[in-house]
């Protein structure tokens, strides 16, 4: 398959990966072998959400890491559109690691279930932190930072302290909205929701529901099947053996 072909006649083509198999060796334990994934392909476009479901260890967040490039898969392709190259896009399991930062400053946002936080940074500094590495103003950073915390419930004594004692719900709302400041045009959501009571469950929905209807092309994990609903345009189940699609198994978000 020639990938820029593929990039060049898809203009909403966000992310391809094909044949994407994970095998972890455990070197201290004999070289034993865990198969994480085997066979997996997905398209992503704009303007879609596009849930992982399946039990727990059929891969989902393996397959994550791995479109993220925290993993390097195994076997198999993906390629990330990148319109700044003749080729369209950066092959992202050939990348060296500085064409992989660069990807996740200019067009990858992700969201873990855990917040890895510089240690004595503020709140707010760590949100401004994605805009200011772009080249936005500090003080306009620091303002679209504000307001997303504000948004997002993170009560304002707690925007000048590092957020290690904070509650885990706390927390995740900071970590959400590192990732979503950026506005990033391709998202990917490891159960960002998991900490969070409802009614801050219902402003994060909101708030992803916003980025896709803006273009933004998502893959996310929802264990949670109200929030799930909310946000799927299309449903991917995992397995260890593949994954099947299953296209308008949910309603459109």
């Amino acid at each position: 398959m020639n990938m820029t072909n593929v990039f060049e006649s898809n203009d909403a083509l966000m992310l391809s990966a094909s044949g994407i198999e994970k095998t972890f060796m455990l070197h201290q334990q004999g070289g034993a072998q865990i198969v994480a994934l085997t066979g997996v392909s997905l398209d992503v476009t704009r303007g879609e959400c596009v849930v992982l479901a399946g039990a727990s260890g059929a891969g989902k967040s393996t397959f994550l890491r791995c479109m993220y490039g925290n993993y390097l898969a195994t076997k198999g392709r993906i390629a990330i559109r990148d319109d700044s190259r003749a080729s369209r896009h950066v092959m992202l399991t050939e990348a060296a690691p500085h064409e992989i930062i660069r990807l996740r400053m200019t067009t990858m946002g992700y969201v873990s279930q855990f917040l890895r936080a510089i240690p004595r940074v503020s709140s707010l500094d760590l949100v401004a932190e994605p805009l200011i590495s772009r080249g936005v103003n500090e003080d306009e950073a620091r303002a679209r930072a504000a307001s997303l915390l504000e948004r997002l419930n993170v009560p304002r004594r707690l925007w000048a302290l590092a957020p290690a004692t904070f509650s885990g719900g706390e927390q995740q709302r900071v970590n959400i909205a590192r990732g979503l400041i950026a506005a990033h045009p391709l998202l990917l959501l490891d159960e960002p929701t998991a900490s969070l009571d409802a009614e801050n469950r219902d402003i994060v929905a909101d708030l992803i529901v916003e980025a896709r209807e803006k273009g933004a092309a998502i893959v996310g994990i929802f264990h949670d099947e109200d929030t799930r609903e909310r946000m799927a345009t299309r449903i991917v189940r995992l397995n260890t053996a593949a994954a099947s699609n299953e296209s308008g198994a949910l309603q459109t978000c």
